[in-house]
């Protein structure tokens, strides 16, 4: 054996095509798990006074980066390890993340229409 290569049989295809996407099958479920851990991490690492999120929300934003992680790695190739870290740390901050831009859109917004219904002399 010394000298030769192995390669090890393949189980399964390594990619599956879906919706246009060609998305690689262990990275895209790396991604998926280290959202789910990384949900699972920022509902337990809650400051104190902060109010729990409600399941719905929790379900939908853990959704919502699912599906980001899944298109993520399919479009950047990933390797399963970086899908897993990428996937954590969008799950840990995606709540705060979502809720920064979502504060910053309303302030916006009420600036414009404030300024239009009350313009400066």
């Amino acid at each position: 054996m010394a000298g030769q290569n192995v390669v090890a049989a393949a189980v399964g295809p390594a990619a599956v095509a879906l919706l246009g996407l060609n998305i690689p099958i262990v990275p895209a479920l790396f991604g998926v798990a280290g959202v789910v851990l990384g949900r699972y991490i920022a509902q337990s690492v809650r400051r104190e006074g902060e109010e729990r999120v409600p399941s719905r929300a929790n379900f939908a934003v853990t959704v919502l980066f699912a599906l980001a992680m899944i298109a993520f790695s399919s479009e950047r190739e990933l390797t399963p390890f970086r899908a897993l870290g990428a996937g954590a740390s969008a799950g840990f901050l995606g709540l705060g993340l979502l809720e920064f831009v979502a504060s910053q859109f309303s302030e916006r917004v009420r600036g414009a229409i404030e300024g239009f219904f009350n313009p400066r002399k």
